[in-house]
């Protein structure tokens, strides 16, 4: 019979905090639009975070780029890209985006309403009144229903309910809180741009449970959070506690996808983008975000491997005689109520950190604040001189917390790295050259002159 150790909560006394300011972000369109919606999620999975903002962020870039046309409108299963050029002429694309936002912040957190509202008019004040801006408007609405239409049958909203039993033997994962398992069918949830999940779950090494556990590399990563991960480790350095509280990103916070969404929104204000280029950068990460959390709650459900928590306290009946049992250890942070592998978190910041060194370089330095209890407020703020560096960083806090392996950090680093340039190559691109058209077509022309004259 398997035994479960004691749960303890996290302690803030270790914790060194680091206080600083925030870092300042120049306010726009989408950037206003994308904090209020993080403020409204704070009691929202991750998994429905990222759903969330990528519904959002891609009907405002549709919004824009259906009427500007720098870049490809997006379009998906069900949904199809809106044509370029299909707004009304003359339609404000500022107007546009506004009340896209508005649309589906009204629609999936009617809660926020009033903040959506007083925001949507001190926007829509900023513009002068015209024909262009009532037609953008209209068309805003338009291309949001559109795509709340599409996505509603997405089994979104099913994933909760769905049934699940813990399998309850060796290896397998068991319940460590009162809660219950986390979104069990969110694997199920349509994607937003990778053709189905299949393709991107990974597995345990060996293809197996059983294989895994019997594995030295599985009593390394025993090992490791062992020491590590332990709620009262004496060998975890400061700097790696305050890391695992800083992501740990639980309830009340913005959770992991937020977080890196507020990477995102200073790194875009750092480089000065335009509306449109934030607009389409938001859209690309949280795509990615949401189908790289797609496949890894996929992989969660389908391979249900056991916490640490859980596998320390039966070391001595997982069949690896290099494991050595603790019936009293506990991590650092409360375990998350899924199967660990593979993390969820390593998988996010991954995707996220690919997609956002795509568009604006690895090595940009930044600041992040975290709020670590779910009061509301900045609790610790760390700096950060890459994108990569902050998403081993987010990775690696899983283990120094003691809820995750190495294995499934590592695997989960490949998983959304994947997803993300799939996303990458296939969404949000650049539409050629009208000019470059041209001159392919005259070059065309005057060679087949020239074969005629000879």
């Amino acid at each position: 019979m398997l035994r479960f150790p004691p749960h303890f909560s996290g302690l803030f006394a270790s914790v060194a905090l680091l206080l600083t300011a925030a870092p300042a972000v120049r306010a726009d369109i989408v950037s206003d639009w994308n904090s209020l919606a993080l403020t409204s999620m704070t009691s929202t999975a991750d998994p429905l975070v990222a759903h969330d903002l990528a519904i959002l962020a891609a009907s405002m870039y549709n919004a824009d780029q259906s009427i500007q046309g720098t870049y490809n409108t997006y379009g998906y299963g069900s949904y199809p890209a809106p044509a370029i050029g299909s707004a009304p002429s003359g339609a404000d694309s500022q107007a546009a985006m506004i009340a896209a936002a508005n649309t589906v912040m009204q629609y999936l957190y009617s809660g926020s309403s009033t903040e959506a509202t007083s925001l949507y008019n001190s926007q829509l004040s900023g513009i002068a009144n015209s024909q262009a801006k009532t037609d953008g408007i209209a068309w805003g609405v338009t291309i949001a229903n559109n795509f709340l239409s599409a996505r509603s049958a997405d089994g979104s909203a099913d994933a909760a309910t769905t049934t699940y039993s813990p399998v309850g033997t060796i290896g397998y994962w068991q319940q460590t809180s009162a809660a219950g398992a986390l979104l069990p069918g969110w694997g199920s949830v349509g994607t937003f741009a990778i053709p189905g999940v299949g393709g991107y779950m990974t597995t345990l090494p060996g293809g197996s449970v059983t294989s895994y556990l019997q594995s030295s590399q599985y009593a390394a990563d025993y090992a490791q959070v062992k020491d590590l991960g332990s709620n009262f480790s004496s060998t975890r350095t400061s700097d790696q506690t305050n890391q695992a509280y800083f992501w740990a990103a639980g309830d009340g916070t913005v959770k992991m996808s937020g977080m890196w969404n507020q990477i995102a929104q200073t790194a875009a204000a750092t480089a000065g983008l335009s509306t449109a280029d934030t607009a389409r950068l938001l859209a690309t990460l949280n795509v990615a975000i949401a189908d790289a959390s797609t496949a890894a709650m996929a992989t969660s459900y389908d391979t249900q491997f056991w916490r640490p928590e859980t596998a320390i306290a039966n070391g001595d009946i997982d069949g690896n005689a290099s494991t050595v049992v603790d019936s009293f250890w506990a991590p650092l942070i409360n375990s998350p109520s899924l199967p660990e592998y593979v993390s969820l978190g390593a998988t996010i910041s991954e995707a996220a950190a690919v997609v956002l060194a795509s568009y604006l370089g690895d090595n940009v330095s930044f600041s992040l604040g975290s709020d670590i209890n779910g009061d509301g407020n900045i609790d610790l703020t760390r700096n950060f001189t890459s994108f990569s560096q902050a998403a081993n960083e987010a990775a690696m806090a899983g283990v120094y917390g003691g809820t995750q392996f190495q294995t499934s950090v590592a695997d989960g680093q490949i998983l959304g790295s994947n997803v993300a340039n799939y996303v990458l190559a296939n969404n949000f691109t650049v539409v050629p050259e009208p000019a470059g058209a041209v001159l392919l077509v005259c070059g065309g022309l005057f060679l087949l002159g020239a074969r005629r004259r000879r």
